[in-house]
């Protein structure tokens, strides 16, 4: 018996200490991934609720995205349709579960830019405490964690190895490009 999913992604974000070589491509992202500023985004397709859509993030040295600006939200709007051929609905890492209206980013950046559609978030049922982009064209909503969505693109952080080359080829990255923690630590 096939099972009936809303079809909508996520979008992930995660910072990658590489060089261009060690990433196989010239813009310092890693193989398959766009860049955008100083971050990389990847499209996947999966069926996850938002929690699942986060740690697959994190199985990928990422976070559900977060956007901070109306290029950066054009340009996440465009990946997604270019990935599946319309403006499907999609998770991002904005949430209010820990105080509700209080919004933040799983990546732990400022939440310094929002584009909810007109009236949201609105908080239906007192439940919807995650955000979705392309919920009215490029708008965002709030919306129910246990609401499957269907694929992701992560995004990370551009960066370059020091001299040394001692560092590894993955880590995090958290509010500030300089500020980095070991894999699974945020």
């Amino acid at each position: 018996m096939a099972v009936n999913c809303p079809l909508i992604t996520f979008l992930c974000f995660a910072a990658v200490l590489t060089t261009g070589a060690a990433a196989g491509n010239d813009h310092g992202c890693p193989d398959g991934w766009t860049p955008f500023g100083t971050r990389c985004f990847k499209f996947f397709d999966s069926h996850f609720s938002w929690t699942q859509a986060e740690k697959s993030c994190q199985s990928h040295g990422a976070n559900l995205a977060s956007i901070h600006s109306a290029e950066e939200n054009a340009f996440v709007v465009d990946l997604i349709k270019e990935a599946t051929g319309e403006n499907r609905k999609t998770w991002i890492g904005g949430h209010d579960r820990v105080q509700g209206n209080l919004w933040m980013w799983t990546d732990g950046s400022v939440w310094d830019y929002a584009i909810w559609a007109s009236g949201e978030p609105n908080n239906t049922g007192e439940r919807e405490h995650f955000v979705e982009i392309n919920y009215s064209a490029t708008h965002w909503n709030d919306y129910h964690e246990d609401h499957v969505k269907a694929t992701s693109v992560p995004e990370t952080h551009l960066r370059s190895v020091p001299d040394s080359g001692e560092l590894p080829v993955q880590m995090y990255a958290r509010h500030e490009l300089n500020t980095l923690t070991p894999p699974g630590c945020i």
